[in-house]
């Protein structure tokens, strides 16, 4: 920073955030340094700081959008960012209220918005949900295994029919501007109140089902219609593959190490093994 932008060396180096692939530090009081772990972020921390600018223009809402966006260097080899803090709690430490559905589901009808051809496609969500159905297979496996050691079981045959169901609804028609991995750890909660989304280094070209089937597992459930209420409301295609990703997400989750992301997965899987 003191090389880059010799401006912020005066700003007092805060609270320390680490993420599965970054780490976010708090400097001063209004602003956080955001730097990749892992060299695989390397190319969409630069094109997330080309994009996000222009493209978040008209959005409303707090966003972690960068304002600056720093060079490897020998001693740190990837791009990294400075971004506003957004004050407050993430979704996994403070759970939103049903309340704040509506307010979240607004703010991503803001963010899905049609793509230009030279947008970066998303890594996964760019190609059509089938091309995911090996991943969902393996990563379902491993859950039912691990509930089965628990002494608690899942309905793999319906599981795996709302799987079906997404794949059968076909792609996205035209590439939208999408947050791209929106764990709960990235959206902000004021006493439950929706304050914002931050880190945004996936934002990219892809199909919106991902993004929402991601937010509906950070509200309560019983909210998904006041969630998408607020977004303006969905075509079954897309809410069919909503469904999809929410119930990959939630295996993800569900398999992971991170205790609070693991019983969300869980709580999720649950309720989709029972509703499916």
């Amino acid at each position: 920073m003191r090389e880059q932008f010799p401006h912020l060396a005066e700003f007092d180096i805060g609270r320390r955030l680490s993420f599965d692939d970054h780490v976010t530090f708090r400097l001063g009081e209004r602003l956080s340094g955001n730097f990749p772990t892992t060299l695989d972020l390397d190319p969409l921390v630069e094109e997330s700081g080309r994009w996000l600018p222009t493209a978040s223009r008209t959005w409303t809402f707090p966003a972690g959008v960068p304002l600056l966006t720093g060079k490897p260097t020998a001693e740190y080899p990837t791009h990294w960012e400075i971004a506003p803090w957004l004050p407050g709690s993430n979704a996994t430490i403070v759970e939103l209220d049903e309340g704040a559905s509506p307010a979240l589901g607004r703010a991503l009808r803001q963010v899905h918005q049609p793509a230009p051809s030279d947008a970066p496609p998303h890594a996964s969500t760019s190609k059509p949900l089938a091309s995911l159905t090996a991943h969902w297979e393996s990563t379902r496996a491993t859950a039912i295994a691990l509930a089965d050691e628990g002494g608690f079981t899942l309905d793999p045959k319906a599981l795996d029919a709302l799987w079906a169901k997404g794949v059968e609804a076909g792609s996205s028609a035209t590439p939208h501007w999408i947050h791209g991995n929106l764990d709960p750890r990235y959206i902000v909660s004021d006493r439950g109140q929706f304050r914002g989304i931050c880190t945004w280094f996936t934002f990219s070209a892809g199909d919106p089902a991902a993004d929402i089937g991601a937010a509906c597992l950070a509200l309560p459930a019983g909210s998904e219609n006041a969630f998408l209420e607020g977004y303006g409301g969905l075509d079954d295609d897309t809410y069919a593959r909503a469904c999809a990703y929410r119930l990959l997400t939630s295996a993800e989750y569900a398999v992971s190490e991170n205790p609070f992301l693991a019983r969300l997965g869980w709580d999720r899987l649950h309720e989709s093994s029972r509703n499916a």
